[in-house]
């Protein structure tokens, strides 16, 4: 019988995760295991998610996440992969449990936005990305307040052509 072996997450990533980030190793917001036995799920899952096969990584965070249900970087990107994969009222399930547990994820606000624009509430995104403060990317938020001010004017709001501005910004910052 196996024992299981439980990883200090906070005492690791304090001590080595600078260094691994700095490296190249480990990218900043990449979920982390909290056991080795969940591991190399998780190393699958994110293989999948960052060769953008999100039908792949999908099962494979929610099998992670019944293991680990607090792990919010896990949950985040299961919900960018059911965005990716056009679920968006999951997507947008998941992105609302991020934010119960920290009102301050910009990533999980900037998608929340872009699920309500594509699922048909245009207003609502709007609302939503009021909530979103990233000043370290200052394209990003024009183009959310310019989609803001445009929707205001506009008498039909179109939600996927304001998806598709925000995500323009979001493939091509300048």
């Amino acid at each position: 019988m196996s024992v299981k072996k439980e990883i200090d997450v906070s005492r690791r990533n304090l001590l080595f995760g600078a260094f691994r980030r700095l490296r190249g190793e480990e990218a900043e917001g990449r979920p982390q295991a909290r056991s080795s036995e969940t591991l190399p799920l998780l190393n699958e899952a994110n293989a999948a998610f960052d060769s953008g096969d999100f039908a792949a990584a999908t099962p494979k965070y929610r099998e992670l996440l019944q293991k680990e249900p607090e792990n919010r970087e896990a949950r985040r990107r299961l919900g960018r992969c059911l965005y990716g994969e056009g679920k968006f009222v999951q997507a947008k399930v998941e992105f609302e449990r991020v934010l119960r547990a920290d009102r301050e994820d910009n990533e999980a606000w900037l998608f929340l936005g872009l699920t309500l624009a594509r699922g048909g509430s245009p207003a609502k995104a709007v609302s939503v990305w009021k909530n979103f403060k990233d000043m370290r990317n200052v394209p990003l938020v024009r183009e959310i307040n310019l989609q803001a001010a445009l929707l205001e004017e506009s008498e039909e709001p179109d939600g996927v052509r304001i998806a598709d501005a925000v995500e323009s910004v979001l493939r091509n910052p300048a």
